[in-house]
């Protein structure tokens, strides 16, 4: 690569490379007599089970270069990037040596050119690279599933445009200090932080320095709450706390800038009200799931939420014809008791012209019992009569408060039907 120049020269050596540990699962192909195995960097795509998801690459390149490749079994090849988006196929290189893990290594004529790296099912190590730090263009990374991580870099401050880091099944101790030196508007740690852990709850205590961020998910991270002074972080506007987290009532630090709220898929003790809602008068959407929804009522903590146009409820919470008909009892009850019934209005209403979406995905059980019909002493604009079950309700909402309801079709499973007003 002695050809190199501009980018060698800025950093002083020859840039060096990107190395990735890839795991080289055997693909057999059983139309030939005998069987012949090989072994594809990519995995199969899941499609036979050798892998459970394939491995893949994607670079983004803002201007034409040439990239090197070392396969890791003495095979190398120069191919050239052009500007945009290259993703490698699964069957981008054959091994045949029997080994089942290689180290790729990627050597980049203009590294400073990468705006993008995202990798999926590659071991980067316990440790990234620090050859990561070279890439000053980067905007974007993306390190997904059995990455092996456990630390940053500790000097990440030549990253002064990288707004996007997501991580998932990782095995990071901390928020390390590098980390609040990037401008980073975007963060995902999904799976790949414990905070009851002592070290890592620790650093938590720095989130708040995060100041730019407008998205976070602390998806599976056993969080518990926000510091105090994270309330604080008013730029704030999508959080994503599912999974594993244990708290049963919402945290109370969250921004109150918060528009969109996921607790989907609480996995760690159920939430056993709606306490805290109250504080979120931004809130435009949310995405629920862990609520015993036949025992938890809609009480007046969400009554403060009047910019909330769109909820959805998936897995647990509509898994069967009970908690799904709960939901909407809830949600009926809550319009007629506290000060919402009035039919006239418009969609700049509070609860008006909402998007509610039920649906489990794997089941036939979750629609709402009854036939979707006038209720019984139903009038337009005027009165919801007497509906006699839950899409009877689902009609009054539907044509009396502009609400658009998506629920199961009862009839295959993840087969939906969406009632909109008429």
């Amino acid at each position: 690569m002695s050809t190199y120049t501009a980018d060698d020269v800025l950093f002083g050596y020859q840039f060096n490379r990107l190395a990735f540990t890839v795991p080289t699962p055997s693909l057999t192909d059983n139309t030939q007599d005998p069987p012949v195995t090989g072994r594809f960097f990519c995995g199969n795509n899941g499609n036979s089970g050798v892998m459970l998801s394939s491995i893949s690459f994607r670079f983004v390149s803002s201007v034409s270069q040439r990239l090197l490749i070392s396969w890791g079994d003495g095979t190398f090849e120069q191919i050239q990037l052009s500007i945009g988006t290259i993703s490698f196929a699964r069957d981008a290189h054959e091994y045949t040596d029997g080994l089942d893990f290689h180290t790729i290594v990627f050597t980049f004529e203009k590294p400073k050119a990468i705006t993008e790296i995202s990798t999926g099912n590659f071991t980067l190590g316990e440790v990234i690279p620090e050859d990561l730090k070279k890439f000053t263009s980067l905007q974007k990374i993306s390190f997904i599933l059995r990455t092996g991580i456990k630390s940053f870099p500790e000097d990440l401050s030549s990253l002064t445009l990288l707004t996007e880091l997501t991580v998932t099944d990782a095995e990071i101790t901390k928020l390390d200090d590098s980390l609040f030196s990037l401008p980073l508007t975007v963060l995902n740690f999904d799976n790949s932080i414990d905070f009851s852990e002592t070290v890592a709850g620790n650093s938590l205590a720095r989130l708040a320095e995060l100041v730019f961020l407008e998205s976070l998910n602390f998806t599976d991270t056993n969080l518990t709450e926000f510091p105090a002074n994270f309330i604080n972080r008013n730029l704030l506007e999508a959080l994503n706390i599912s999974g594993n987290n244990p708290f049963t009532i919402l945290p109370i630090n969250i921004p109150i800038s918060i528009t969109s709220l996921n607790i989907q898929d609480k996995t760690n003790g159920e939430l056993t009200s709606y306490q805290n809602f109250d504080r979120l008068v931004n809130l435009e959407s949310v995405f629920l799931d862990g609520f015993e929804n036949e025992n938890v009522l809609i009480g007046d903590e969400l009554a403060s939420c009047v910019k909330l146009k769109y909820v959805e409820y998936k897995r647990a919470s509509v898994g069967y014809q009970i908690g799904t008909d709960a939901i909407v009892n809830n949600w009926f009850n809550f319009m007629v008791t506290r000060g919402f019934s009035t039919i006239t209005g418009d969609s700049s209403t509070p609860f008006r012209s909402m998007i509610f979406y039920l649906n489990e995905g794997s089941r036939l059980t979750n629609r709402p019992s009854g036939t979707y019909q006038a209720p019984t002493g139903f009038d337009k604009n005027v009165s919801n009569g007497t509906p006699a079950n839950e899409l009877e309700i689902i009609y009054c909402l539907v044509e009396n408060y502009g609400h658009t309801w998506t629920v199961g079709d009862g009839i295959t499973n993840g087969g939906e039907q969406t009632f909109l007003p008429s």
